[in-house]
């Protein structure tokens, strides 16, 4: 499996796709519920392709990306490559660990914060980059909430 398998919650959201793509692979209704009872190993390596190819399709669309830890925020925008990443660090006594402690950094001790950015050139396929990234606990987030913190940059 190149990625993760969906969940059943996922699964379950994505019903009509599944269906369609059961059909395509000659699985209709009866055969399917066929396989699942006598090779449920099968029927897995189904649900894993299926996953796969969800899961790349929506990592390759992503544009950005933020992660939270104790002492840092990364921001990363994926649009392109290289793949450009923002980090905003944190004096030891400020903490980081969520968008609420982040503003209350950026509007109180600004002066305390450091600021970096860099880039990384592809290595793999961006969807299988962005699936590490989403792997070490980055989550995807929107463009204006990406440009909101990023804009933090042109004023260092």
């Amino acid at each position: 499996m190149r990625f993760r398998r969906l969940t059943t919650e996922e699964l379950f959201s994505l019903e009509t796709e599944f269906k369609q793509f059961l059909i395509i692979s000659e699985q209709y209704d009866e055969e399917w519920r066929i396989l699942v009872e006598t090779e449920p190993e099968k029927a897995e390596e189904f649900i894993a392709l299926f996953s796969d190819l969800v899961l790349e399709k929506v990592y390759s669309q992503l544009a950005y990306l933020v992660h939270f830890s104790d002492s840092m925020v990364s921001f990363f925008d994926v649009r392109n490559n290289p793949l450009k990443a923002y980090h905003i660090k944190r004096s030891d006594h400020l903490p980081l660990q969520d968008e609420h402690m982040l503003q209350q950094a950026l509007v109180e001790h600004f002066d305390q914060l450091s600021f970096y950015i860099g880039e990384k050139s592809l290595v793999k396929q961006k969807a299988d980059e962005v699936f590490d990234l989403i792997r070490k606990g980055s989550e995807a987030c929107d463009e204006s909430y990406f440009l909101k913190y990023t804009a933090h940059f042109t004023r260092i």
